[in-house]
C-alpha cells in the first residue's frame, strides 16, 4: 500500500527572470530589470487553497528573483490571510521600505539573502552586475533595522574561498541570524565553473568545513551552517545539529510558467514538468504524478553507488536528487561529492554497509 505523503511546502519559482547574472546559478534565469508577470496569480491562489488540506504549512518564494514578480504584494497579502509561513530567497538588491512593510505583515519563517563576498569587487564579479554589493548591504540593513531576522547565503567557489572570515564578520555586523555556506553544484551556469576547474576540490571543501566548525563558537557571530552531507560531519556535530536532507518527498515546485515540477529542476529539465496550473489541479499532481509515485516507492531503497550503502540514506535521501538527475538523468544516482569521497578511499568505514 502506498504511503500517504504530506505536502509540507510549495516552492514557488515566481519568475524565470533575475536582475543579476550570477556565474554559478543552477536555474540560469534570463536577465531583466523589469517587473515580470511570472506565475499567474489567480490560479496560484486556487492551488495554494487546494494544497492546504494536503498538509501545506509553508510557501517558499524564490526564482529567478522573487521581488521582480509583478504581483508580489498581492501574493504576500494572500499568504498572510491564509496564515501560511513564508520563506523568501532573494539577492537583496530590491528590498526597500515597501518590501519591508510586506514582510512585516506576514509570518516570515525565513528570509535568505545572497552575499558571496565581503569584498565589493569579488561579490559584483560573481553576481555579474556592478553595484549589486552595495544594494544588497542596503537591503540587509533595512531588514536588521526593522527587526526582521534573516540568513546570509554564500555560494562557495575558488574566487571567494578566502572571503569566509570577512563574510562571517559582515553577517554579524549587519545583524544576520545565521550564515549558510553552499558549495557549488555542477548544474546550470555552475557547469562552466566545474569545466574550467574554478570550483573547490573536495579536500579543500572539507578543510574549509573544519575551519568554519573550529571558528563558529566565537561570541556574537551568527550561526554558521556549512551545507555538506552528514558523512562529512564529525559525530559531535551530528549530535548537535539536524542532519541535512533532501525534502523531495514533501515539497512541490511551481515554475514561473505555472508548470508543476519537483522543484526548480523543471526549469532546465522539461521532462520533469507535471502539468500546468491552467489545466491541472494540485491534488491530482500530488496524488497521481508517476514521477512522484516512483520517488515515493524508491527512495532511499533504489539509491545507487555509495548513497545506497550509506547509514544516513534514510535521513538525507542521497542529498540533492535534482543535482543527481541533472548530472546523470537518474534520480537514484549517488551524490557526486559523496561518491568522489568514497572513490578516494576516505569515506569512513563506520558510515557505510558492506
Amino acid at each position: 500500500m502506498e504511503h500517504e505523503y504530506s505536502l509540507n511546502s510549495l516552492y514557488l519559482y515566481l519568475t524565470d527572470r533575475c536582475n543579476l547574472c550570477c556565474d554559478h546559478c543552477w536555474i540560469s534565469p534570463t536577465f531583466s530589470r523589469e517587473r515580470q508577470p511570472g506565475i499567474p496569480l489567480e490560479p496560484l491562489k486556487r492551488a495554494i487553497c487546494e494544497a492546504i488540506p494536503l498538509g501545506l504549512g509553508s510557501v517558499k518564494l524564490t526564482g529567478g528573483e522573487p521581488l521582480l514578480y509583478r504581483y508580489i504584494d498581492q501574493l504576500l497579502s494572500f499568504l498572510a490571510a491564509q496564515e501560511l509561513s513564508v520563506i523568501v530567497e532573494t539577492n537583496g538588491t530590491l528590498i526597500n521600505g515597501e518590501v519591508i512593510s510586506l514582510f512585516k505583515s506576514c509570518d516570515m519563517g525565513q528570509i535568505s539573502v545572497s552575499l558571496d563576498a565581503a569584498t565589493e569587487e569579488i561579490h559584483d564579479e560573481i553576481r555579474g552586475v556592478k553595484g549589486s554589493f552595495q544594494r544588497t548591504l542596503k537591503g540587509m540593513r533595512l531588514l536588521s533595522e526593522n527587526d526582521l531576522d534573516f540568513q546570509v547565503i554564500m555560494a562557495l567557489q575558488q574566487r571567494n574561498s578566502l572571503e569566509i572570515p570577512g563574510v562571517v564578520r559582515l553577517s554579524r555586523d549587519l545583524g544576520a541570524g545565521s550564515l549558510k555556506i553552499n558549495p557549488l553544484i555542477p548544474c546550470g551556469r555552475g557547469r562552466r565553473i566545474f569545466k574550467e576547474h574554478r570550483n573547490l576540490e573536495l579536500d579543500e571543501l572539507i578543510r574549509l568545513f573544519r575551519m568554519v566548525k573550529e571558528e563558529e563558537s566565537r561570541p556574537g557571530d551568527p550561526e554558521i551552517i556549512f551545507d555538506l552531507p552528514p558523512v562529512f560531519r564529525p559525530v559531535q556535530d551530528l549530535m548537535r545539529t539536524n542532519v541535512s536532507e533532501c525534502n523531495i518527498l514533501n515539497i512541490l515546485g511551481i515554475l514561473g510558467s505555472g508548470d508543476f515540477s519537483i522543484c526548480g529542476i523543471g526549469q532546465t529539465m522539461k521532462e520533469l514538468r507535471m502539468g500546468n496550473l491552467s489545466d491541472t489541479g494540485i491534488t491530482d499532481v500530488w496524488k497521481n504524478s508517476l514521477i512522484l509515485k516512483d520517488l515515493r516507492m524508491s527512495l532511499p531503497w533504489k539509491l545507487k553507488g555509495i548513497c545506497g550503502r550509506c547509514i544516513f540514506r534514510f535521513r538525507c535521501l542521497g542529498a540533492c536528487r535534482a543535482n543527481a538527475y541533472t548530472l546523470s538523468r537518474d534520480f537514484y544516482a549517488p551524490y557526486f561529492l559523496c561518491q568522489e569521497y568514497f572513490d578516494s578511499g576516505k569515506f569512513p568505514g563506520s558510515r557505510y554497509m558492506d
